[in-house]
């Protein structure tokens, strides 16, 4: 798929909008909340959050030529969800660096990585960070799910939630 720069940039804006508004959503959440195992891929919000993130911390490596052989450990990386959000905040800045800096003609280079498995691959940049974000909004519908489960109300992150909001800038 052919994806201009300027949409990737704008995908990225609205991702990291939708991941603050998720997190907004967890606060009120008691800590056995956040941690009580209710189901889905990772059975907590907090293992979906640092599924999350720890993914986007492996595609930031990614981008930047390096094979991690893991996710973050989610005990000693994460163990509030104030440290987890600190540590994506840096990875989000990291990543929004790498996009403001990305060319056109650079999309259609490539990156090669070795997964978690040994198992070598290779995409066009603009797929892997096409990828990406849609990886985070698979889970951030997850989260919603699970906030639900546990009788409480997810916000919106809608795209065109994001539209109506101005397309503000996360930060």
């Amino acid at each position: 798929m052919t994806v201009s720069l300027p949409a990737l940039q704008r995908l990225f804006a609205y991702t990291r909008w939708a991941n603050a508004r998720t997190l907004e959503s967890v606060e009120p959440l008691t800590a056995e909340e956040y941690g009580r195992q209710v189901g889905g891929s990772f059975g907590s919000i907090r293992g979906t959050l640092v599924h999350l993130y720890g993914a986007d911390w492996v595609w930031l490596e990614r981008l930047h030529g390096r094979s991690p052989r893991a996710l973050p450990s989610a005990d000693e990386s994460v163990a509030s969800l104030e440290s987890l959000r600190e540590k994506w905040r840096a990875v989000e800045d990291a990543t929004a660096a790498f996009a403001d800096g990305l060319t056109p003609d650079r999309l259609e280079t490539t990156v090669t990585y070795v997964n978690f498995v040994g198992e070598t691959w290779t995409y066009t940049l603009s797929d892997a960070l096409l990828h990406i974000a849609n990886h985070g909004t698979y889970h951030r519908g997850q989260i919603a799910t699970l906030l639900r489960i546990l009788g409480r109300t997810p916000v919106s992150t809608d795209y065109l939630r994001w539209i109506d909001e101005g397309a503000p800038a996360a930060g």
